[in-house]
């Protein structure tokens, strides 16, 4: 028969077998090639973000600004602080998007830089659905129900009055009349645009003056779609609206109420 060489021989012979590297030893060498490895890439990562501040060649030459239609551009960069010609990784970018959500008409806002030479700012603004009449002058709501301050453009939007925003700005009332006009003017935009005032005087219900026809309009919050339908059929039936009508009443389920001019 052949003979086989042992792989390991007897301690007779005097050769020890090899012993196994521990477990424990083998996985701690590990975590502190790991930690190592770390330490020089943050410590690189460092170094490069220096390096990129402190070159002209990311000089920030243009701020581009998207998302704007009511705000001006020049009033969205001065609110970052930020000047053409800094370098593009020097400023902090977190507390330049701060300072711009802190604004009432900006509803959201991202900036992103792209090198070497861009920032981009895009947000998106509150839009108003109506504008609320106040002693101190005219201020938006928009579909949340959030009022704020409106900038220097022009609006053509109805005027609501009846409404005190220091006393309802977070009562129900002003949420249901934010998601009254937001529904108007989504579903029935040719109705909406001929709606020049609306007064309301209690949380349920607002009177709706229309541009043309000096008709008073009364609607409550609930289910605006299916009033108008009735007001339509109304309209029809009768072969338009006649010089003697005073109001019309759309409160009522499936019903028409009329006041006449004395």
């Amino acid at each position: 028969m052949p003979r086989h060489t042992p792989i390991y021989t007897s301690q007779r012979s005097g050769i020890s077998a090899p012993q196994k590297t521990k477990p424990k030893k083998r996985r701690l060498t590990r975590w502190v090639v790991i930690v190592a490895l770390l330490g020089l890439l943050v410590v690189g990562i460092q170094n490069a973000y220096s390096s990129l501040s402190g070159s002209d060649f990311f000089r920030m030459e243009h701020i581009r600004v998207s998302g704007n239609d009511l705000l001006p551009e020049s009033e969205i960069i001065a609110c970052t602080q930020l000047e053409v010609g800094n370098n593009l990784f020097a400023f902090d970018l977190e507390a330049a998007t701060e300072r711009l959500e802190q604004q009432p008409m900006i509803k959201k806002v991202l900036l992103v830089r792209e090198p070497p030479e861009t920032l981009v700012i895009t947000l998106v603004e509150r839009q108003p659905v109506g504008l609320i009449n106040t002693p101190d002058g005219l201020v938006g709501l928009d579909e949340s129900g959030q009022v704020f301050p409106l900038p220097n453009a022009k609006l053509d939007l109805p005027v609501i009055t009846g409404v005190d925003v220091q006393r309802d700005s977070t009562d129900i009332w002003v949420m249901n009349l934010a998601k009254f006009l937001t529904t108007l003017k989504v579903s029935t935009p040719s109705f909406w645009r001929g709606v020049s005032e609306i007064c309301t005087d209690n949380p349920h219900s607002a009177t709706l003056y229309l541009v043309a026809d000096n008709l008073a309009l009364r609607m409550r919050f609930k289910n605006p779609e299916q009033q108008l339908q009735n007001f339509k059929a109304y309209t029809q039936a009768t072969s338009g609206l006649g010089a003697d009508l005073a109001y019309i009443d759309l409160r009522y389920q499936d019903q028409v109420v009329v006041g006449k001019r004395n």
